[in-house]
């Protein structure tokens, strides 16, 4: 099964490349947790809680993984729509509700080879960031 993003109001459905990592899968932890406190007789005050949402969700096509110039135009359209939601389906079979992370560049791609005038075939590599809703 490949990635999958798909848009939840018109089910348009954009295929990647299973080698598209997800590269701060590892990094986020359900439990919040306030920084430590002390009170005044000295113990100390934490408080934890379970996150509702707000993963991220970075995936990066490394100097291996092209993307065609159609994909990225169509991302780029999309990080225009306000309010977009998306469901991110994993290759081992996981979904995400998310949005773009438009706090934190949701795109950012870079051509494999440049050339003017560009060509509808050209290839990128591409960081592409979403939240968990």
């Amino acid at each position: 099964m490949n990635l999958k993003l798909t848009r939840l109001d018109t089910q348009e459905v954009i295929e990647f490349p299973e080698d598209l990592r997800w590269i701060d899968e590892h990094d986020w932890h359900a439990v919040a947790q306030t920084t430590p406190q002390r009170t005044l007789s000295g113990s100390q005050i934490i408080q934890q809680g379970v996150k509702q949402a707000g993963r991220p969700i970075t995936l990066s096509a490394d100097d291996y993984v092209w993307l065609p110039l159609a994909t990225i135009q169509t991302l780029r359209e999309w990080t225009d729509v306000p309010e977009l939601k998306l469901l991110y389906t994993h290759y081992d079979g996981r979904e995400f509700n998310v949005i773009f992370a438009l706090h934190d560049t949701p795109l950012k791609a870079e051509p494999v080879r440049f050339s003017t005038p560009e060509l509808a075939d050209e290839r990128y590599t591409a960081t592409i960031k979403f939240i968990t809703i």
